[in-house]
């Protein structure tokens, strides 16, 4: 959890420091500049449990996904879909039978809505939140089998560094055991800026 926190508060002054960068600038530091409408997201992401389950330690998982969003024009909004899948591993767990570890995975859709800071510029802060199912599994052969569905709620702050990349903590706050808090890295395809 401190790893989750420390990273945040990395994301959080590295956009604060390179936006202080571009506050010399004559325009207002959060002007809105007009960008293409539609852009796409290819992310990956260190995922760890957020809570505790069964006894069991926390380990690093793996969350890979996709995002396509659409820009309003003349906001800072967008609003899109988000597709990933996140495993959540848990160490030690103790139950009757089993001493081992268990792995559970998300399948998960969600629609999501975000509110640029700085729409356009170089350093573009930004949070959301994401709302949707996800299919919920755990193979027969561990402790805790489990196979289903339920709705997730998905909430999100990063960074967008020149219209590339993105960095971003999240969570995925759907059942106690599938709960996660994940930091990641996305590739941007789209999205550039149409300054004049």
């Amino acid at each position: 959890m401190r790893r989750i926190i420390t990273a945040i508060m990395a994301i959080a002054m590295l956009s604060t420091m390179m936006t202080a960068q571009e506050t010399g600038k004559p325009e207002k530091w959060n002007t809105p500049y007009p960008v293409q409408r539609v852009e796409g997201e290819l992310f990956a992401g260190l995922p760890f449990p957020a809570d505790s389950y069964h006894g069991a330690t926390a380990k690093p998982g793996l969350q890979l996904g996709a995002a396509i969003r659409y820009n309003f024009k003349g906001t800072p909004f967008d609003v899109g879909l988000q597709f990933d899948y996140t495993i959540v591993n848990h160490g030690n767990i103790q139950s009757e039978n089993c001493y081992g570890g268990q792995t559970n995975t998300l399948l998960s859709l969600t629609a999501t809505g975000a509110y640029n800071f700085r729409q356009g510029h170089n350093v573009n802060p930004f949070a959301g939140i994401g709302m949707g199912f996800a299919r919920m599994h755990v193979d027969q052969g561990y402790p805790y089998p489990v196979n289903g569905y339920n709705f997730l709620l998905v909430p999100k702050i990063g960074c967008e560094f020149w219209g590339l990349f993105r960095v971003y903590a999240s969570a995925h706050v759907i059942r106690k055991g599938f709960n996660s808090l994940e930091i990641g890295i996305g590739v941007v395809l789209g999205g550039r800026p149409k300054r004049k």
